[in-house]
């Protein structure tokens, strides 16, 4: 995968490293100072407290890196209600930048995530997670899915089903799943767009972050009812078409 931006000379592509493992630093102290309240929510058996103190973790994080969030909101969401939150999927960062949405949430992620030391296990707690090569995996994933949508938590699915694209901008196709769990709970689906988080810390296997403007578009929240599970491709094509548009007018 590769920016659009210009490679760095040898000189900055240092910089930019000493940079990442600058916010890398920054990464696990934050994380770290956030583990005790993490470890109550265990105790007390309450995910939402968890959830909500990942939600400021995210402001405080990306201010002591630098990078400054420019948060659109183009429709309304309601800190009450419950959904589905949908957005592009090009870098590893787009991890950490979810969760300034404005309701906590449960992530559906790979289960590859939950190996990590330390984070892996309180990801794998909290979060739900899947192993796309495994059939029945995928089934229980998608269950588990509905019943916290219908427990009135919220998801973040990245549609893509990791990180695939080889040109973003330019996305690769959905998969079904967030779409399927709209339609059969009712629960609206929200497109969300990231449009910069590619260019800081790009998936090119270069390993360096870049200090740049963080723009996010939470766009309008979608009522699944006027779709079915007939005109799901329908759905799912509506969905990337409204974060395509916004990804290419972003970064024209």
């Amino acid at each position: 995968m590769n920016s659009n931006n210009q490679s760095p000379n040898t000189f900055n592509l240092f910089l930019l490293r000493i940079y990442l493992i600058y916010a890398g630093f920054m990464f696990t102290i934050t994380f770290l100072l956030g583990t005790p309240v993490v470890l109550l929510a265990l105790i007390l058996k309450y995910d939402k407290l968890a959830l909500v103190v990942n939600h400021y973790w995210a402001y405080v994080f990306f201010f002591l890196v630098g990078i400054r969030l420019e948060v659109t909101k183009q429709g309304i969401v309601e800190k009450k209600s419950t959904y589905i939150f949908c957005a592009n999927h090009f870098s590893f960062l787009d991890i950490a930048i979810m969760p300034v949405m404005p309701v906590p949430f449960k992530f559906v992620g790979k289960v590859s995530i939950a190996k990590v030391p330390l984070m892996g296990a309180i990801f794998k707690r909290f979060h739900i997670t899947v192993d796309r090569a495994k059939l029945r995996d995928r089934y229980a994933t998608y269950k588990k899915g509905i019943e916290a949508l219908k427990s009135n938590c919220s998801l973040t699915i990245f549609p893509e089903g990791g990180i695939r694209s080889g040109n973003p901008p330019q996305m690769e196709s959905f998969k079904e799943g967030p779409f399927r769990m709209a339609i059969e709970t009712g629960v609206s689906l929200v497109p969300v767009t990231l449009a910069d988080n590619w260019h800081i810390f790009p998936d090119d296997g270069q390993f360096f972050f870049r200090r740049k403007k963080c723009r996010i578009v939470i766009h309008e929240p979608i009522d699944p009812s006027k779709y079915t599970m007939e005109t799901l491709k329908e759905f799912q094509e509506d969905v990337k078409k409204i974060i395509q548009q916004e990804l290419n007018r972003l970064n024209s």
